[in-house]
């Protein structure tokens, strides 16, 4: 009985402190995309652009695929838009435009999707993660040309801050 109580009393501990702790190191769990803070999103990451595409007009395109990628990121906070170009190492390139919204920890980001192979879309966020050294967004992605895929996207970055 002891050893339950005592493990109780550590998980509450536990969540009082760490949950805290952890939305302190992450500005976009503050609800501020990192403004006013030492690490802002603003800048270029390197990374990946991961995807699992499904329901494509063209069944040859359904699958898994990934490519490195130069993503700049761009904020305008007065009026809540965030912005990605994304410079993909095959040449393809790609840009997300959209306003963000809500507070911590639940910041979410809506807009549009294109590329310059033609394919544009829509996407939301599932989650987005930025730290100084990392950003990591999670998005579902609609198109709405002649390819019509459903895509599970992860861009996931890194750089040297500052």
């Amino acid at each position: 009985m002891t050893w339950k109580c005592l493990r109780i009393s550590c998980i509450g501990l536990a969540g009082t402190f760490l949950l805290p702790a952890l939305a302190s190191d992450n500005p976009i769990a503050r609800g501020t995309w990192g403004i006013g803070t030492s690490s802002p999103p603003d800048g270029a990451w390197n990374g990946t652009d991961l995807e699992r595409r499904s329901s494509c007009t063209s069944p040859q395109n359904d699958g898994s695929r990934g490519t490195y990628a130069e993503f700049d990121v761009a904020t305008d906070r007065t009026a809540s838009t965030f912005g990605i170009d994304q410079k993909g190492i095959t040449g393809l390139n790609c840009t997300y435009t959209g306003r963000y919204s809500g507070v911590a920890p639940m910041v979410s980001w809506t807009g549009t999707y294109s590329c310059t192979d033609g394919k544009h879309g829509t996407f939301t966020t599932r989650s987005i993660l930025v730290t100084q050294n990392a950003l990591s967004i999670h998005l579902d992605v609609q198109l709405d040309t002649t390819e019509t895929c459903k895509i599970e996207k992860v861009i996931a970055a890194g750089r040297l801050y500052p």
